[in-house]
């Protein structure tokens, strides 16, 4: 895990969840240490998904943070705002290309991707290959986040 974020850098962001999967969301660093978090959620109400962003700070993360990759940069010049309006329009369904599956926060990561890639603000030749290099990364600092141990990259 980074001990500080890039200015202007697009983060994946997985959490570590009790039933062995995790929870995506992208996080938008402003500064070394702050920046904001758009995810899709279903708590408190486990049958209706919304979409969050909210204000992150690196220091008091309380949720189980297993990985903290790089995606892309956000050019200086355009307002933090752009990225939240292209990830607030991600649908809370299933996009066609991830039809039969049902929708969850890695099906909106995976469609957030995609509207980012066409966007210009990241390069993702392949959104299927992209989730599984972060989650064979994030298998690997599972057990470590599990035990209390920081991963070290």
């Amino acid at each position: 895990m980074p001990n500080n974020l890039d200015p202007d850098t697009i983060y994946a962001a997985l959490y570590r969840r009790d039933d062995g999967r995790y929870h995506w969301a992208f996080v938008l660093a402003q500064g070394p240490f702050d920046g904001y978090k758009f995810h899709a959620t279903n708590i408190p109400d486990h049958t209706k998904w919304h979409y969050e962003q909210e204000v992150y700070t690196l220091d008091r993360e309380k949720k189980p943070l297993v990985l903290m990759a790089k995606l892309g940069r956000k050019p200086a010049d355009i307002p933090y705002t752009h990225v939240e309006n292209i990830l607030r329009e991600v649908p809370m369904e299933t996009a066609q290309p991830d039809i039969p599956q049902t929708f969850t926060c890695r099906i909106w990561f995976r469609e957030g991707v995609r509207r980012m890639c066409a966007a210009g603000l990241i390069q993702c030749l392949s959104v299927d290959d992209l989730e599984r290099e972060l989650l064979d990364i994030a298998d690997d600092h599972s057990n470590l986040v599990a035990l209390g141990l920081r991963p070290g990259r």
